[in-house]
């Protein structure tokens, strides 16, 4: 066996010569298109050379085209382990028409190993070594060496490198093939502790906002892992618009900053939808809309305030204001309030007080509370039609959230899951008695989007309600409301109630930019609910239970004035010119 430092990876070096052949310096203009067959005049058989060419003729226009060709097969040799392949010779024919005869020398395909020792004896762990054994082509070889150093970036050693020492050579086969093997060493480098964190690029966010939110604090060991998620980490809080891969930093004195710069965007949005009902029999058409506008991150602290406003009916509207404390005292614990009024077709007003308590658990799980009261005041009239007295709920409730889509707005992978359970007791204030039920509501949410074919997604999302109630049933008040642009489109909003529904919604969707998108859905939704069937005590309860779908298309797309959307749905029975459609817009300031 003879050792050399210099042969293999020298061998690389051909590239860059190959294309100055003689023969392509005949090429006169490079207007005339030439057709380029590569013939094998080394140890490579025409079929082997065409798998690795993945053809055997191709045309090519000028010297500089002919010469990117060559230039892509010997590197495909080379990917092969064909480390001396190289050009022989061109020949030109002018007659009887333009063309290439590339004669191609393949050289020895070589048989690589590797042998690697690390240069600090110390060390104990030796798994590394086990993970680059075995018989491989140069892709996997790299590939095992980037794992190889990965694992030490994950356990404090992020200068760790691979140093090549020697290549020793030998011929087997009869000089058809030859084994190379490389020698390398293993430098871990010095255990790294990040000494400090500074964060660029922030104009309004404090610093110590965007360093608190960070999975690594100064001290810590580095983890390549938790580096790694920091971009991520930062675009969820809505107001940062994109993160550069965060770089390490070696000062005097070794010293070791990690370095995260940062480019905000617009924390403010203004979110606006506006939705058409047509007439349906004597009923005329009416319009719907939404208003909800969210203050975040009030002078660059994170903090929220949203206020919303919704008119679902002719006679139904909803008000809501909510306020968000992240990082109460400096913990990771998120703090809210809010209020919400709902005037239902002039039935009844429930009004509701709510504060609740998030904590997150590592970087995609969060723990979530809250204490409710709710209250609901019906009409003098309706409390005689429908048989509504004044009542008053107080809750408290306790849920899961998991979190791993990579995008909050156009999401292109990941699970979205989210359960809560709610108990409590309902007093009912009749003319002369007061009562008290149990009551008890249980919510899930959950979302899976799964890349297809890139640019195409695939999202499916299912959604469950259910109340109990010690009362014999469940009162209008209690019931899940749904239907509409965000939950079964096809259907006017809040058309359908139930003590139990659901609804999915599954949607095709095709990506046009990082905001934009088109697509295609179909919703099914379901509800039950028990009603009395008249006003004798002793009547049993009617159920009523049904299964409602739709479909449509919708568009997301990006414009100057903000994200405009339109969706177009169909229920049951509608023509395809009779139904519903909704118009969103939401904008940054």
């Amino acid at each position: 066996m003879k050792a050399r430092k210099d042969g293999l990876f020298l061998l690389c070096f051909l590239l860059l010569v190959y294309p100055h052949c003689a023969g392509l310096a005949q090429i006169s203009s490079d207007s005339i298109r030439y057709g380029v067959t590569y013939i094998s005049r080394g140890e490579t058989s025409s079929k082997r050379l065409q798998n690795i060419t993945n053809t055997s003729k191709i045309a090519l226009q000028g010297r500089a085209e002919i010469e990117r060709g060559l230039r892509q097969v010997l590197e495909r040799f080379h990917q092969q382990q064909y480390y001396e392949a190289r050009v022989d010779s061109v020949v030109l024919r002018n007659a009887p028409k333009y063309e290439a005869l590339v004669y191609l020398d393949s050289g020895p395909q070589y048989d690589v190993k590797l042998l690697a020792t690390i240069a600090d004896s110390a060390e104990p762990n030796r798994d590394w070594q086990r993970a680059l054994g075995g018989n491989h082509n140069e892709a996997e070889w790299l590939a095992r060496m980037q794992n190889v150093l990965e694992g030490f970036a994950g356990r404090g050693y992020p200068l760790a490198a691979f140093v090549l020492d020697s290549v020793a050579e030998r011929i087997v086969s009869d000089d058809k093939k030859r084994e190379a093997m490389l020698h390398f060493q293993l430098k871990p480098g010095p255990l790294v502790r990040i000494d400090s964190i500074v964060v660029r690029g922030n104009k309004t966010t404090k610093s110590h906002v965007l360093l608190r939110e960070l999975p690594v604090r100064a001290g810590d060991l580095f983890n390549l892992e938790a580096v790694q998620s920091i971009p991520e980490k930062l675009l969820r809080l809505g107001f940062i618009r994109a993160v550069a891969p965060p770089e390490l930093r070696v000062h005097q004195s070794a010293h070791y900053v990690l370095e995260i710069t940062v480019t905000e965007g617009s924390s403010n949005t203004l979110n606006g939808v506006a939705g058409y009902n047509p007439s349906v029999g004597k009923q005329k058409g009416f319009l719907t809309g939404l208003i909800d506008v969210q203050f975040g991150n009030l002078f660059g602290t994170g903090r929220l305030v949203n206020a919303h406003w919704e008119k679902r009916g002719p006679e139904t509207q909803e008000l809501g204001l909510r306020y968000r404390e992240p990082w109460v005292r400096g913990y990771p614990l998120h703090l809210s309030g809010g209020f919400q009024q709902l005037i239902q077709d002039t039935l009844y007003v429930e009004r509701r007080f709510e504060v609740s308590a998030e904590a997150p658990l590592g970087n995609r799980f969060a723990v979530l509370g809250a204490f409710t009261r709710e209250s609901v005041v019906p009409d003098s009239l309706s409390a005689i039609r429908l048989n509504l007295p004044r009542s008053q709920i107080t809750s408290v409730s306790a849920g899961l959230r998991f979190d791993s889509r990579d995008d909050l707005f156009n999401p292109r992978r990941g699970f979205f899951y989210s359960t809560t359970v709610a108990t409590g007791r309902k007093r009912v204030q009749g003319d002369s008695t007061s009562e008290s039920f149990s009551h008890k509501l249980v919510t899930l949410d959950f979302q899976w989007l799964i890349p297809t074919k890139w640019p195409q997604v695939l999202s499916f999302a299912f959604h469950g309600r259910q109340v109990t109630s010690g009362e014999p049933e469940v009162s209008i008040t209690d019931q899940i409301r749904f239907g509409g642009a965000t939950t079964l489109r096809g259907y006017r909003e809040e058309q359908f109630r139930g003590a139990r529904v659901a609804w999915s919604n599954l949607e095709y969707r095709y990506l046009l930019s990082r905001y934009s998108r088109a697509f295609v859905f179909c919703d099914v939704g379901y509800y039950f609910r028990e009603e009395a069937a008249n006003e004798s005590p002793a009547s049993t309860n009617l159920e009523i239970e049904s299964v409602k779908t739709s479909y449509g298309l919708g568009v997301r797309m990006e414009t100057p004035l903000g994200i405009v959307g339109v969706d177009y749905g169909l229920g049951q029975g509608d023509g395809l010119f009779n139904g519903k459609v909704h118009v969103s817009l939401m904008n940054s300031f």
